[in-house]
């Protein structure tokens, strides 16, 4: 089966370079391949996450997978994330397969991975087209075409424009896609967003190992750790504004935040349960209780059918009310995840610009507690101008609030941000060394780099040994089941 019918992939992809740093010779004749091997796909997707595996499968990829299905194609993922030597374990799997087109899903911190398998990919597949994707494409995709060598590099959610890809029209009048054309690069401007999200098929989740994913899943073990479960997305977009988000996000998924009807969700949930035998799953939407009024019609829908699974969410605290709360808690609500980034209102405003107050945190943490509800929140450490104090107040606050979990990040300003424009003069590491788990990639006035490093280090152990959590963090991580996903978690640390 040909991957574009009718028309040979030389004629407009695997003509251009390779690299355009090179500017190599366009490759011209020979046949695309047109024979696959029954066991394998015409079409392969890559996900290089190499250093922190979790339980949650990347659904942009399993949406494209589910795109490619329903047209016909067959498709396979090779995810490196739960593999002990990947890149070698790459290689042998591109021995056994022919793909016409080899995609590859990247976010900042992915890069390096992301630009090595792509290398494999051309050792071993001279012929395939190289496709590059996922957030750092969309942000800085001519960077993207540079680092990787790819053929094409696509900015934006893609389900629209893969679409029109394999019905074979030419990538140079597809809005979102970066290419060489006649040795220069070519961007086609423009943003494809599928305004019916329930047009969309659901997420071929098939495409992975589920049960790797199920047992490494750790979004609810302060809940219950031997819940199965995983993640759901139910809309796109978010309407706010904090700087370290924005306007990355609305490049990505445009400046109006869409969403699935409940019907449509509560039908994938179903679908979950039937297939996966899932108890448990999380939205994972940036913050899922945006519009109150959807909220309460997915809870309708979810006790209407009677689905009983136990379920947490991304909230804000400005955002969060009793009636909303009580209403979610009736349909299965167990936990709720709450950006909080810092216990400094200064911070919280001036440098985060996030329109929540510390005190609204605090409101919102007694509504939860009052209900049984767990409460995990993300913090954040080293951001250029935070002083050493409003660290420490930060971590102080983490640990002495009825926080069940806690997440500490160091500040990192990834490419297009508000905070990357107003601080790039700052960072003095490339975006390849981004981890915001491990790495401080700003020079401070009156920090070292390894100062912040160490003091998120702090943070985890002060907020997890407090004597009001410590028999709760024993009773989580022991076990076999348990420990491993703690050892998962402990690669954040």
């Amino acid at each position: 089966m040909m991957l574009f019918p009718g028309r040979p992939i030389e004629s407009w992809s695997v003509s251009m370079p390779r690299n355009y740093m090179t500017r190599s010779e366009p490759k011209t004749g020979g046949a695309p391949p047109r024979g696959f091997p029954r066991e394998t796909g015409d079409i392969l997707f890559i996900f290089p996450e190499t250093r922190y595996p979790s339980g949650q499968p990347p659904l942009g990829i399993a949406m494209l997978a589910a795109v490619s299905r329903d047209l016909g194609h067959r498709v396979e993922v090779f995810d490196m994330s739960f593999r002990r030597k990947p890149f070698k374990e790459l290689e042998e799997f591109l021995g056994g397969c022919r793909p016409a087109a080899v995609g590859v899903s990247i976010m900042t911190p992915q890069l390096m991975d992301a630009c090595r398998a792509v290398e494999i990919v051309r050792k071993k597949l001279p012929d395939a087209l190289v496709i590059a994707g996922g957030p750092h494409a969309t942000v800085l995709p001519e960077d993207t075409l540079q680092r990787t060598g790819a053929d094409l590099v696509y900015s934006g959610e893609a389900e629209a424009a893969w679409t029109r890809l394999l019905g074979g029209e030419d990538p140079g009048g597809i809005p979102g896609f970066t290419m060489i054309r006649e040795g220069t690069v070519h961007r086609v401007p423009g943003l494809l967003l599928t305004e019916d999200l329930d047009s969309l098929p659901l997420p071929d989740r098939s495409v992975f190992d589920m049960e790797k994913y199920f047992s490494s899943w750790y979004s609810m073990d302060r809940v219950d750790p031997s819940l199965r479960g995983t993640s759901v997305m139910a809309t796109r977009g978010c309407p706010f504004k904090c700087t370290f988000c924005q306007p990355t996000l609305s490049e990505i998924f445009g400046r109006r935040t869409r969403k699935r009807s409940p019907g449509a969700i509560v039908g994938e949930l179903e679908t979950l349960v039937e297939e996966y035998g899932i108890n448990a799953f999380m939205f994972e939407d940036s913050t899922f209780i945006a519009d109150p009024v959807w909220v309460h019609g997915i809870c309708d829908e979810m006790t209407g059918r009677g689905l009983k699974l136990k379920w947490c969410c991304n909230v804000r605290a400005d955002l969060l009310t009793e009636e909303l709360l009580d209403h979610m808690v009736r349909a299965g609500l167990s936990k709720i995840n709450m950006g909080v980034e810092s216990a400094s209102q200064r911070v919280l405003d001036d440098i985060y610009e996030k329109g929540i107050t510390v005190e609204g945190v605090r409101r919102a943490l007694r509504m939860a507690g009052d209900r049984g509800v767990a409460v995990q929140g993300y913090f954040m450490l080293g951001a250029p101008g935070e002083t050493r104090e409003e660290m420490m107040e930060t971590i102080r606050f983490a640990a002495r609030e009825p926080f069940d979990d806690a997440l500490f990040d160091i500040t990192t300003p990834f490419p297009h941000t508000e905070l990357w424009e107003r601080t790039k003069g700052l960072i003095r590491k490339d975006y390849e060394e981004f981890d915001c788990f491990h790495k401080s990639v700003y020079e401070l006035e009156g920090f070292s780099p390894s100062e912040i490093e160490r003091m998120k280090k702090r943070a985890f152990w002060k907020f997890y040994l407090h004597p009001g959590r410590i028999l709760r963090t024993l009773r989580t991580v022991l076990g076999p089941r348990n420990l491993r996903r703690t050892l998962l978690k402990a690669r954040r640390i």
